[in-house]
């Protein structure tokens, strides 16, 4: 006993130490008592005593609607491609428990400089109110510097706006969600239900869960108190470290009330070791995500509905599978002469795909990306690129389900000096001009918001600026007039119309 008085002596001036740290990664804080006791309702319903029925279940196709912030300007966005790679790892680890997340609606952007370090967790209930869609897990990401933290969730139940549908969300550190982070993870088995492993135990070892499993210790010692006790879950070895921690650091002083060593197990994702450390959700824990999703028994065989249902309705739709990369078709490989503001992008369909990211670098820095959704071709205008720099340009192709793919093979472009007119410039006059990509031999459209003149003369310049036809355009009626493209081959052309008040430019391609 003497021994035993010693050793918890020396694990309380211990942990006093270890209170005392900085978590700076997860700000989810402990569960609420009401969730921990769906927990230990899961067991007294035999929930966790049927774990080789719940690992054979069908798959439960989780959506997830994702938010970009960035600043006023648009600056600060995380990026697409860590996206898509995040996604595809978090499903990666949830896939052998057969639960998998799909987008579901368009990925948002949102420009507010005020919001986007988030300058403390309570906004999040501001932000959760304007923005959460029903019937989703809604996503944040942004910067989280301001409240030092790596991410945090809300827990079944909990969080703005106290509306069943839209309740709760996950925010995400831009600098704490690349490849290879489980931040995501982390947070989305909290979303689910999961509470850290040391829940209370790290801040008082010495009262709370017991290292032993065994519930018939023999006095003095005491009987195992898992299943009520830090995060309710008996296969999850008692943890007392609420700080990060490198793999391995085996402990040689913390000790329980029965004097035991604590040894947590960092492979757990919803502890507290480092990223590399971590690849494991227990039985248990996988039963109680998978429960709070769906539908259990009580012990009166009566079905209680999990407090995340309202997730699996409506269900996924229909995706096509993606096998293949994109290809692309322009610019072509090595080639110069684009035009700064003005490069054509066009690639092969992929079959499945919905949606495409177009990610252009300059060596491997990421100058631009953006998402193309059902074509398969754009013109660039941006003012992003400079005149007489090799650029790099590939595509990514997914659909809202299949988002674990790669990007294709790079192609190597440089440009050269851009026109004198920009899409800006063209927005502003009172003028449609369309398709800007033809794909048959229909003629190009061009409709004025007033009448302005009843006669449109016109060029059009290959991208060398040479002029490869001109003529006057033929009026329809006094707002509508046509241009004939029949003769001309496959590329990129810019238009020049001169009429009675202004002069017009706009690019289109030829692809037929």
């Amino acid at each position: 006993m003497k021994k035993i008085a010693l050793l918890l002596i020396l694990a309380a001036s211990t942990q006093l130490a270890i209170a005392q740290q900085s978590t700076e990664w997860c700000g989810t804080g402990d569960a609420p008592q009401e969730n921990l006791d769906y927990i230990r309702m899961l067991r007294d319903n035999g929930v966790f005593d049927q774990l080789d029925i719940e690992q054979v279940q069908n798959t439960i196709f989780v959506p997830l609607k994702i938010f970009i912030f960035g600043n006023d300007n648009g600056q600060g966005y995380y990026r697409l491609d860590n996206l898509m790679t995040n996604i595809k790892e978090m499903n990666e680890k949830y896939k052998p428990h057969n639960i998998q997340f799909f987008l579901r609606g368009d990925i948002d952007y949102i420009n507010n400089s005020a919001l986007y370090n988030l300058p403390s967790k309570e906004t999040s209930s501001t932000i959760n109110a304007a923005y959460n869609q029903p019937r989703v897990i809604n996503v944040y990401f942004m910067s989280l510097s301001a409240v030092s933290l790596c991410g945090f969730a809300n827990f079944p139940n909990t969080g703005a706006p106290n509306e069943p549908l839209r309740r709760g969300a996950i925010y995400l550190s831009n600098a704490c969600s690349g490849p290879g982070n489980t931040t995501f993870a982390h947070e989305m088995g909290h979303f689910l239900n999961l509470p850290h492993p040391f829940q209370n135990t790290s801040t008082d070892p010495l009262l709370h869960e017991r290292v032993t499993r065994n519930p018939n210790e023999v006095a003095p010692r005491l009987s195992a108190n898992c299943a009520n006790s830090a995060d309710n879950f008996c296969d999850t070895e008692a943890d007392f470290r609420g700080a990060r921690w490198s793999c391995p650091m085996p402990n040689t002083t913390v000790v329980d009330a029965n004097g035991d060593l604590f040894n947590p197990v960092a492979a757990y994702y919803m502890g507290y070791a480092n990223d590399n450390c971590q690849s494991l959700f227990t039985p248990e824990q996988v039963a109680a995500m998978r429960a709070t999703l769906t539908v259990t028994q009580n012990q009166l065989g009566q079905n209680v509905a999990g407090p995340r249902m309202y997730l699996l309705s409506p269900p996924i739709e229909p995706y096509d599978t993606i096998t293949t990369n994109a290809t692309m078709v322009e610019p072509l490989n090595n080639s110069t002469g684009h035009a700064a503001n003005w490069v054509s992008f066009k690639w092969r369909k992929v079959p499945g795909a919905t949606m495409y990211v177009v990610r252009i670098r300059r060596n491997f820095s990421v100058i631009d990306e953006f998402i193309v959704k059902q074509d398969t071709g754009i013109v660039y205008t941006k003012n992003t690129l400079n005149a007489n720099v090799e650029y790099r340009v590939s595509v990514l192709p997914f659909n809202h389900k299949v988002t674990n793919r790669t990007y294709g093979q790079e192609v190597f472009f440089t440009t050269t000096t851009g026109y004198g007119v920009n899409v800006r410039e063209v927005e502003k006059n009172d003028i449609k001009i369309y398709p800007t990509l033809l794909q048959t031999y229909a003629p190009l459209q061009i409709e004025l918001d007033e009448a302005q003149t009843l006669a449109l003369d016109y060029q059009i310049l290959d991208m060398q600026g040479r002029v490869v036809a001109q003529g006057n355009a033929r009026a329809t009626d006094t707002q509508r007039f046509e241009i004939d493209t029949d003769g001309l081959n496959n590329g990129t052309y810019l238009l020049r119309l001169q009429g009675s008040k202004a002069t017009k430019f706009q690019r289109f391609v030829i692809g037929r």
